[in-house]
């Protein structure tokens, strides 16, 4: 019993590492950090810099370039300035799109800079004001309860080889969503895992 289990996992093993050495065209990306409110001004002066979380699917369609599949969660929380008295009014945003990909194909190179664009649908909710009810209805809501838009983002990062399957990557990129009257954009500044 004890030699077959050895066995397979040796056997594991060794497929993990030929896999690991095998190229495939697919891409996993899973990473997050924070998200910086940049306008409008409502936005950016109502709430604090944010954090977010982000997964993502790639296919190669071609030497050095991606489409990437993604799905990510930001959440900015009101700034009350110091208020304890008056809670909530989290600004909650899913955004579902696809990206092209376009990275410097240099096999020798552990480090590769790349570039991106792209669209997709935005969902945004903020949280009803709680707390001191004669305070929290002196706060006006930046966004409506659930409000879902088109947005397209725009960035680049570099990506830095650290292991047999798997690179770390770091990224900037601006994010607009077209929303009433004017657009809310946003900076979020990520660092993650891309396998494969």
């Amino acid at each position: 019993m004890k030699k077959s289990l050895l066995t397979a996992v040796c056997v594991t093993f060794f497929a993990l590492g030929v896999s690991a050495q095998v190229p495939t065209p697919f891409s996993l990306y899973a990473g997050g950090a924070f998200s910086l409110p940049n306008a409008p001004d409502g936005f950016k002066d109502s709430f604090k810099t944010g954090y977010h979380g982000m997964v993502g699917f790639g296919y190669k369609m071609g030497p050095g370039f991606q489409l990437v599949g993604k799905a990510e969660y930001h959440k900015f929380s009101y700034d009350f300035a110091g208020l304890s008295e008056v809670n909530g009014g989290d600004s909650k945003m899913w955004l579902f799109g696809g990206d092209g990909r376009y990275s410097l194909d240099l096999p020798a190179a552990p480090v590769k800079p790349y570039a991106f664009a792209g669209v997709g649908l935005a969902n945004i909710k903020q949280s009803e004001f709680g707390g001191d009810s004669s305070l929290a209805s002196s706060f006006t809501p930046s966004f409506p309860k659930s409000k879902t838009k088109m947005y397209y983002n725009l960035g680049g990062g570099v990506e830095l080889k650290s292991g047999p399957g798997f690179s770390l990557f770091i990224q900037g990129r601006y994010v607009s969503i077209a929303t009433e009257s004017n657009n809310t954009s946003f900076i979020p500044i990520t660092v993650g895992l891309k396998f494969f």
